[in-house]
């Protein structure tokens, strides 16, 4: 069944992320195949380059050695190791990249003949990183030595306390520093600390713990047997926390794939066997089912199982925990999905139907799903989403995440005096605040965003390039492959294609999913699938004969020993859609302007006027009386939802008879869009016909009754 579309939906389709193609693939030149074109537009330019993206090996990864601290760090482990009974502990965060990297230093440690212990704090018991009972607890293992692995940069202070204990910490970590500093005689080996001397700042906790591991090696002469099972530690938790796939990251994940099937823990290959059938294993199938599944024992209040499928060696053993995971993972989906359906209503109700930002608050929601639903809030309204929940005391405690290019955590830090506590980065944040000051929050974090331009929030779509019809076919998509691993950072091709026909459309997945079949408009007239994963809403936009233009990721649906070409929709828009908009933008200038109409095919049905008005007072009604829209798509939307055949340009001049009469304010930004405020009635509505432009329109023939 089709899924109903909100009005901040239909406001977002009105005015829709601009596209782009990369410039250097708009011209083949010469004999340069679409793979090569593709791998110059993202700056592969030279054949050295090229070689570096493909052939890049373990001996290539930067000297761990450059790394500030790591000599210090280093020089501390090689000092308890001496020691006759080295008592090591690892704190960890309880996510899949800070649950990697703890059984990756715990392997490496076990090798070396040592047991760590392992503190992992409890998501809704302990909260995030360090506190001051968790320093208590710490003591308690009575630790000579304690590393942090994936946490620990905004606790300094607790540091020192573990100092002060006369307990050595050595601090692993890779998040942004937010406590202002202050750390002296502790190593700390974090590559996105400012002044770090390390060349990649991007690596994830565990790729800092492997790092570790190899200088160790090097500081005590040796390699570590178990080197392929923490490499493909390693690999997971990078794709596991979204790290760019590039330089040292790409490294790291692309070899760890290649030692999977031989070397990983056998917890990891049981979940492997639960979730993959029959084809090779790709960084997709860690993002979307490996890494789900171990970040679903923290979210679920049961973090040690996950750490314990890490650890365990043993593949009955293994077995047993896989399938215990998936069945946490499948109750976390359940919990997900009826926040979320709250959630959703939760702000659209809040907003008035539309918000700059949309923010949910609620009761009895689970803390563990609270970032989840935030990101497919902010994915499904395409706008920022905080989701907070709120305790007996008063006290809301949840999720932000960003959307397009803002700087959410800027945003978030504008509200500062009215937070409790709040951290993160750019993309994501966690904060805490009380009830009384909710209402202030949400008016500042808003004005704090419609401060930004539109323009300046907006990520546009880039494709990597254009593809037309004779071009596209199975080998090409099987090219494509060559780039693996592709996720964050270094995607799989995105491709435009126009001047395509709608065939079929059918709603998938009880509804959740679109399908539509497509048919190109040359000569082979080829036809293939095109899915709009969980937007079916959408389909209220488009109809079986429709010209569209897509923007894509081309992929192979095997099927039965059978390969067809699928394409995962990352949007569809009507066919010429910019041409149309700039054709109508200048038609309505030359009105405005000059007072002269362009060509003479222009005809305004006066029954437009009805279902025209009553789709701005839709759009335009509450607390939101504004809207702001590309022209082809509002024409379009009249089209598809009161089979109303009008053109772009007689819509805006429909709309400027509107604006003369007193009923809106309609404004051309002059970038393509126009925005339309209704305006409120104090008497009698005026009639249109009384106005000078309908008397000159009609006069000129356009309007027609």
């Amino acid at each position: 069944m089709q899924q109903e579309i909100s009005k901040q939906e239909l406001l977002n389709w009105l005015m829709p992320v601009p596209w782009k193609v990369a410039e250097s693939t708009v011209s083949s030149g010469g004999d340069r195949t679409v793979l090569q074109r593709i791998l110059e537009a993202r700056g592969f330019d030279t054949e050295e380059k090229r070689n570096q993206l493909f052939h890049a090996a373990l001996k290539d990864l930067p000297d761990p050695f450059l790394f500030r601290s790591m000599a210090d760090a280093c020089d501390l482990i090689g000092t308890h190791l001496e020691k006759q009974q080295p008592r090591f502990l690892i704190f960890g965060d309880y996510d899949a990249d800070g649950l990697t990297a703890a059984a990756l230093l715990a392997r490496y440690f076990a090798e070396l003949g040592h047991q760590p212990d392992i503190l992992i704090p409890d998501r809704f018991d302990d909260g995030y990183g360090l506190s001051e009972a968790l320093v208590d607890e710490i003591e308690l293992h009575r630790p000579g030595l304690v590393i942090t692995v994936d946490t620990g940069t905004s606790s300094p202070e607790l540091i020192r306390d573990l100092k002060g204990r006369g307990i050595d910490v050595i601090v692993t970590d890779h998040h942004l520093e937010t406590s202002g500093g202050g750390w002296t005689g502790v190593p700390l080996i974090n590559p996105a600390l400012a002044g770090e001397t390390y060349p990649f700042r991007h690596l994830s906790g565990a790729g800092v713990a492997f790092m570790l591991t190899l200088a160790l090696d090097r500081k005590l002469g040796r390699v570590a047997d178990s080197r392929p099972g923490l490499l493909v530690l390693a690999s997971v938790g990078t794709v596991a926390d979204v790290m760019p796939l590039v330089d040292a990251n790409r490294i790291l994940v692309r070899e760890g794939l290649k030692e999977f099937e031989k070397f990983a823990p056998q917890g990891l290959k049981a979940v492997d066997r639960l979730v993959r059938t029959g084809r090779e294993l790709m960084a997709r199938d860690i993002a979307f089912s490996l890494a789900p599944r171990l970040n679903a024992a923290g979210r679920m209040g049961d973090v040690r199982l996950a750490l314990d499928l890490l650890l365990e060696d043993d593949p009955e053993r293994a077995d047993y925990l896989a399938g215990e995971l998936d069945r946490l993972n499948q109750q976390r989906r359940l919990v997900e999905q009826e926040i979320f359906s709250q959630a959703i209503e939760a702000a659209l109700e809040s907003a008035g139907g539309a918000a700059s930002v949309a923010l949910a608050v609620g009761r009895n929601w689970h803390a563990g799903v609270m970032g989840i639903v935030s990101s497919r809030l902010a994915e499904k309204l395409r706008v920022p989403a905080i989701t907070l929940n709120e305790d007996e005391e008063g006290i809301l405690t949840g999720s932000a995440r960003s959307f397009g290019n803002l700087d959410l955590l800027e945003v978030i830090r504008s509200a500062a005096p009215l937070l409790e506590k709040f951290g993160g980065h750019a993309g994501a944040a966690g904060l805490t605040l009380r009830a009384e000051n909710l209402q202030a929050f949400r008016r500042q974090i808003t004005e704090a965003v419609e401060a930004i331009p539109r323009s300046v929030r907006q990520k546009p779509l880039l494709a990597d390039i254009a593809l037309t019809g004779d071009q596209f076919e199975i080998g090409l998509v099987r090219q494509f492959d060559a780039l693996e691993p592709t996720g964050s950072g270094f995607e799989r091709p995105l491709i435009c294609m126009e001047d395509l026909t709608v065939d079929e459309m059918t709603f998938v997945s009880d509804g959740r999913h679109l399908k539509f079949s497509l048919r190109t408009s040359d000569p082979s007239a080829r036809v293939f699938d095109a899915l709009l994963f969980n937007r079916s809403n959408e389909g209220v936009f488009y109809s079986p004969g429709d010209r569209v233009e897509i923007m894509a990721i081309p992929e192979i649906n095997r099927w039965r020993d059978k390969e067809t070409i699928q394409m995962r929709l990352i949007e569809i828009r009507p066919g010429r859609h910019q041409q149309i908009n700039e054709q109508a933008v200048r038609e309505y200038r030359q009105w405005t302007e000059r007072g002269r109409l362009e060509g003479g095919s222009l005809s305004l049905s006066s029954s437009l006027f009805g279902p025209l008005w009553q789709t701005m007072e839709a759009l335009c009604g509450g607390r939101c009386p504004q809207i702001t829209f590309l022209p082809v798509r509002l024409a379009w939307l009249l089209s598809h939802r009161y089979n109303r055949g009008v053109r772009a340009p007689e819509l805006l001049l429909a709309l400027a008879i509107l604006d003369e009469a007193g009923l809106v304010l309609l404004k051309d930004n002059g970038d393509g869009s126009f925005t339309c405020t209704k305006l409120e009635q104090g008497g009698k509505r005026p009639a249109l016909s009384d106005s000078h432009l309908w008397g000159k329109l009609k006069e000129l023939g356009v309007i027609v009754e």
